[in-house]
């Protein structure tokens, strides 16, 4: 599963991203 990949590129993401997209974007864009 690709989720597990996203997980471990970046994971300061919260578990919340993965049930909004809009969080996804906005973890991609706080680590560049």
């Amino acid at each position: 599963m690709s989720v597990y990949r996203f997980e471990d590129k970046l994971p300061r993401v919260h578990p919340s991203a993965f049930i909004a997209p809009g969080a996804y974007v906005v973890g991609e864009g706080q680590e560049e």
